[in-house]
């Protein structure tokens, strides 16, 4: 027999990271987070309903924020237990649900950046709340035109988790970095990153702005009689504004650095030992900060402050006096609706009120409501 002219023909390898998104590890830890994230998601909405010394607009961005995290969060849960590599009107579901929730965030944590900056730098309060029309009809009404756009030209779909983890997104087809891979780019920028990108850049000016405004007005005023606890209410809010854009960008760092290792590399790369190493390690991280958005915000925007852990302690302490010694805290102060003098102006990210009422001398904001802000 000649065997000269007989080879063996192999079939095309695929670029998948299926095998590592849908371990069971990643699966856990995407749950995990995913329901921290729809409990501090739940969280803050409950104590913005139930404390009405929290109702603060910027805080009511915070909700919008908390409802678009917590639906997020559960079509993660969802899409990380759907069948392995395989297309599903589930997948697509999933996909359009989660992506929309996605844009939806991200619009609204660009408009609280510009929410603060025009109501504290440009001090002008009455034309931020003019704009909420703007936000509501932006925030809402653009991701859901993108993403059904996306959808209507059946794009949709499980992404063998080569820029996601665990859950679907862009529907992947052939070999994966195929003459297609083009259109894949191109549709991950429009339902995801090409926004991310810009609402991060955009976030950084406008809290770099709004930093700027507050450090000019703390050495304008640190020669005047101000009380060392003012000083310290406003440095510890110009503090947290440099965390704003930097959790943002921790959180999404990981499926950013995955998109970038995508369109730079070649097929060969992306199939390389070194390259499944680190994309092992990036999955599993990116599956755990992209779910974390809710929980974060949460530890953020409402463990971490003074109004929400004074309004715990009158809560617990109703229900369990003997935390009375523990916490050192006197229950007969009741909580105030909002009652701070107007002409005392407010701080941001929810002060205490005497410092929210001192603060004010610092931003020059005496004559807004102290209804217009709270995300510290």
């Amino acid at each position: 027999m000649n065997f000269a002219n007989t080879s063996t023909t192999h079939p095309p390898v695929t670029l998948s990271f299926g095998d590592i998104g849908n371990t069971t590890l990643n699966r856990a830890l995407v749950t995990i987070t995913c329901l921290l994230s729809l409990l501090g998601a739940s969280i803050i909405i409950i104590t913005y309903v139930e404390w009405k010394d929290m109702r603060s607009t910027s805080r009511r961005i915070l909700v919008y924020i908390s409802i678009a995290d917590s639906i997020v969060a559960a079509s993660y849960i969802f899409g990380a237990y759907l069948p392995q590599n395989t297309n599903s009107n589930a997948c697509t579901t999933q996909s359009f649900i989660s992506t929309t929730a996605n844009l939806w965030s991200f619009f609204w944590t660009l408009f609280m950046a510009i929410f603060l900056y025009t109501t504290i730098a440009m001090q002008k309060p009455s034309t931020a709340l003019k704009m909420f029309w703007m936000y509501h009809g932006i925030g809402w009404g653009v991701p859901v035109f993108v993403v059904s756009f996306a959808l209507f030209e059946g794009v949709l779909g499980n992404d063998r988790d080569i820029f996601s983890s665990a859950w679907c997104w862009i529907k992947v087809q052939g070999s994966g970095k195929s003459t297609q891979h083009h259109s894949y780019i191109i549709w991950m920028l429009v339902t995801g990153k090409a926004w991310e990108i810009l609402v991060f850049v955009l976030i950084l000016i406008f809290y770099g702005l709004l930093k700027w405004h507050l450090r000019e007005e703390l050495h304008r005023n640190e020669r005047h009689r101000i009380r060392s606890n003012a000083l310290n209410a406003a440095k510890r809010a110009d503090k947290r504004l440099t965390f704003v854009p930097v959790i943002f960008l921790i959180l999404r760092s990981c499926g950013m650095l995955r998109f970038c290792i995508y369109i730079s590399s070649s097929e060969e790369e992306l199939k390389s030992t070194k390259t499944l190493n680190i994309q092992e390690v990036l999955v599993y991280l990116q599956g755990i900060g992209e779910s974390a958005q809710g929980f974060a915000n949460f530890i953020f925007f409402c463990l971490l402050t003074k109004k929400f852990q004074e309004n715990s302690r009158r809560l617990f302490y109703r229900h369990c006096p003997c935390l009375e010694e523990i916490w050192e805290y006197d229950a007969t102060i009741e909580p105030t609706d909002q009652s701070i003098n107007p002409a005392d102006g407010y701080n941001i990210l929810d002060l205490e009120s005497t410092e929210m009422n001192e603060t004010v001398t610092l931003s020059r904001t005496s004559n807004l409501n102290t209804n217009y802000l709270a995300i510290t």
